[in-house]
């Protein structure tokens, strides 16, 4: 395998970290925003 085809490789692996870290940081994101959203209800129900 010569540099020229190297280079691609090195691309593929990369972007396929960085879409791995961005589907993470999404799922990671709706889990949190459920979660404040629950404490967030949670808090008002116990002001009543």
């Amino acid at each position: 395998m010569d540099s020229y085809g190297k280079i691609f490789v090195v691309v593929a692996v990369l972007a396929v970290i960085l879409i791995g870290i961005f589907v993470y940081m999404f799922f990671i994101d709706r889990k949190v925003r459920n979660l404040e959203k629950e404490i967030g209800e949670k808090f008002i129900n116990r002001q009543r």
